[in-house]
């Protein structure tokens, strides 16, 4: 327990990932058993919940999957009546009965919770604040994760527009100071094919960027795998060529 203020505190129930809190030698039952007394028939259907019945509450814990060491360990913090949750990739090795038994627990607690997750889904289901690590800096958004990505996306097309304006604005300065020199002649010809590469990319990213989106939300995982390497291509490709066109706009 942890003195929140006076006369509150916080009770902090923590799930590892690889939930080394549990005494491997133990039956399953005997590791719901040491975190509360209850008869052993209650201990039964308790653990029912978590989708352990029959012969399945007497296994011994170092015989179990990790979908299954994921389901005691959130049995038995639920046991615990803590306050604040503090959840280290929870889904990771559960099959999707055992998700969805996670997510109606989750839904039904009435204390505070700290995931850290990539599942977008369970983040999508659950958060209503995100503390979201961008390079060396921390970004807290306060809303769902539907917002995030829709202010994500009105951020990436305002950056998208300023750098359009900028190339105009290049575009009308290069013009200004052009001269007929052999060299100027090749490298305007070049800033143009490059330009044309820079338009097919953009456009390229556009339609992955709505693939993407659109996969995430059936939850295709090879789609997605697939998308997100030629996204990150595209996007390096990309990179390289609006590295070129800056060192052209500016001799």
């Amino acid at each position: 327990n942890t003195p929140l203020a006076e006369g509150l505190w916080t009770t902090v129930g923590y799930f590892a990932q690889d939930h080394e809190q549990l005494v491997t030698e133990n039956q399953v039952i005997d590791e719901v058993l040491r975190h509360r007394k209850m008869p052993i028939s209650e201990a039964r259907a308790y653990l029912g919940r978590f989708l352990f019945s029959g012969d399945d509450a007497f296994k011994q814990v170092d015989t179990l999957s990790g979908g299954e060491r994921g389901r005691l360990a959130l049995a038995i913090l639920a046991l615990e009546q803590a306050n604040f949750l503090l959840l280290d990739e929870p889904t990771n090795h559960l099959d999707i009965p055992a998700q969805e038994m996670l997510q109606a627990v989750l839904d039904t607690y009435d204390g505070t919770i700290l995931l850290v997750t990539h599942d977008r889904y369970l983040v999508d289901h659950l958060a209503t604040q995100l503390w979201l690590l961008e390079g060396d800096h921390l970004r807290v958004f306060d809303g769902p994760y539907k917002e995030y990505l829709a202010q994500r996306e009105r951020e990436v097309e305002q950056a998208k527009l300023e750098v359009s304006e900028q190339r105009v604005a290049a575009r009308v300065q290069r013009r200004r100071q052009r001269s007929d020199g052999a060299a100027k002649k090749k490298r305007a010809r070049r800033l143009v094919e490059v330009e044309e590469q820079i338009a097919e990319l953009e456009a390229r990213q556009q339609q992955l960027s709505a693939a993407l989106q659109a996969a995430s939300e059936v939850d295709t995982f090879d789609k997605i795998q697939s998308l997100s390497l030629e996204y990150a291509t595209v996007s390096e490709q990309l990179e390289t060529y609006l590295h070129e066109w800056e060192n052209l706009a500016l001799e």
